[in-house]
């Protein structure tokens, strides 16, 4: 009787050569030897090349992957001395793979990749080094994100997202003095529920989507508009003045007080604006009530 002491040793086919499984692996992918120089790529590494404008003459058999990361890294490539830390670790054995995830757009698409660099053991030791496409599965994940943070309907920030913008704006960073610079502005309509009531939800659901477009209209690149739920709608405009907040406020009452064409007839809807300018470091409840409380003001007073 014989008792095995390990594992059997692969066996490699004999009509099927290394350069051949290379080929058939769907990655880009490369061998580099002892020393990280590139002794062996694939079909799919020189179509990445291709992709990507580069040169096969530097980024192909015969040149030194660690030259390659110098060079990127000389180029402005913040992830390249990422990418020799990661191969030096495992040409020392530290690890036996290491990932890097970055992203590689090309001048009419977005893409992402991961690259995988993997031990190679026996005889002729060395490391494999893959660019994994996952395009696919990060464009399902940042469309995740944008349905959990945005509202289904208008396609504003929700109020998950509405809270980070202004936990954001109102953290005090180093270069930023404590001055009154966050604009926080509360909206509720004032007439959408006959809107509903008489004309059906689908035309209040277009009053709504127009309400977004409008206010997307005033804002600046850097403030968020926000659907909080109904017909409640908030907006944080940071690095703003008093006097820039107030004429904020007029022009989206002026906005809201324009009529809606609703089958055929011109309906005023209009809207309530409680505003609050808070300090940079002022606490983010705090500053919500406060808003929260100047739109009621306003809404019990029956004008702007």
């Amino acid at each position: 009787m014989s008792v095995a002491s390990g594992p059997p040793a692969a066996v490699m086919p004999p009509d099927i050569g290394a350069g051949a499984l290379l080929d058939a692996l769907p990655d880009a992918t490369a061998v580099l030897d002892r020393n990280g120089t590139i002794v062996a790529v694939n079909r799919a590494w020189l179509m990445f090349t291709a992709d990507n404008e580069g040169n096969p003459d530097t980024t192909g058999v015969g040149v030194n992957y660690f030259a390659v990361c110098a060079a990127s890294a000389a180029a402005g490539c913040a992830d390249a001395p990422l990418v020799a830390v990661g191969l030096r670790a495992v040409f020392a054995g530290d690890t036996v793979e290491c990932d890097l995830e970055y992203a590689c757009p090309s001048s009419a698409v977005g893409r992402w990749f991961v690259l995988r660099v993997t031990q190679i053991l026996g005889p002729e030791a060395g490391v494999l080094v893959s660019h994994v496409n996952i395009s696919r599965q990060k464009m399902a994940e940042r469309e995740l994100e944008r349905r959990a943070s945005s509202d289904p309907l208008t396609g504003l920030a929700n109020r998950m997202l509405f809270t980070q913008r202004l936990t954001s704006a109102l953290t005090p960073r180093p270069a930023r003095s404590r001055s009154p610079d966050v604009g926080l502005l509360y909206i509720d309509l004032d007439r959408f529920k006959p809107v509903n009531d008489s004309y059906g939800h689908a035309a209040g659901d277009e009053v709504l989507q127009a309400v977004a477009s409008r206010l997307t209209l005033l804002t600046r690149p850097q403030d968020t508009v926000a659907r909080l739920g109904g017909d409640e709608f908030a907006l944080v405009a940071p690095r703003i003045t008093a006097d820039g907040l107030a004429q904020l406020v007029a022009r989206i009452e002026d906005v809201l007080a324009e009529p809606h064409l609703i089958h055929g007839r011109r309906v005023e809807v209009g809207g309530s604006v409680g505003s609050y300018l808070a300090l940079t470091g002022a606490d983010v409840d705090d500053c919500v009530r406060r808003a929260d409380e100047a739109m009621y003001d306003v809404k019990r007073a029956g004008r702007r």
